[in-house]
């Protein structure tokens, strides 16, 4: 297990689980980290973890449209801005060391309204890197589902992104 914070902890930028079997590595973008660090899975890692399992992925890496650690989305209102370099570096650098991106990080209603366009930013960084964004399922807004809204049994696929 390994973990990247800032020198503070306030932000997790890059977050690896090994899954203990030869497979792809996998990189899922989602839209803030919560709890889970060096020693600690939460509910959502933990999730991301089963769909490894279950599709025969090797490494999990987890990256976010916002590095601010918090349990509630409500916590991202004190960002000022989406505009995040460093985490834009990680992210950069979470998918060229991926062989699939999975974005997962759900509506961007559910986000403060001056962060909704953030995943414009994510979806630029993963073009530039050369790696397809990919889903599992889509919100009726036509968003990646967040990996706790979404059943094991609905398969990975290409995203096309909304207008």
């Amino acid at each position: 297990m390994n973990a990247v914070f800032s020198p503070c902890g306030l932000y997790r930028y890059r977050l690896e689980r090994d899954l203990g079997r030869a497979g792809p590595t996998v990189a899922m973008i989602g839209v803030n980290p919560s709890i889970a660090n060096d020693d600690r899975n939460d509910q959502t890692i933990r999730k991301d973890i089963g769909f490894g399992e279950r599709h025969g992925w090797g490494r999990l890496i987890k990256g976010n449209l916002f590095a601010l650690v918090s349990t509630d989305i409500k916590g991202l209102r004190r960002l000022e801005t989406g505009r995040d370099p460093v985490n834009d570096d990680h992210l950069r650098q979470i998918m060229a060391d991926a062989d699939i991106v999975v974005a997962c990080w759900g509506p961007p209603a559910k986000v403060p309204s001056h962060l909704r366009g953030r995943w414009r930013t994510v979806a630029a960084i993963s073009d530039a890197v050369g790696r397809p964004l990919h889903c599992l399922g889509i919100t009726k807004d036509g968003h990646p589902r967040h990996t706790l809204t979404t059943g094991y049994a609905v398969p990975l696929t290409l995203w096309e992104r909304p207008r």
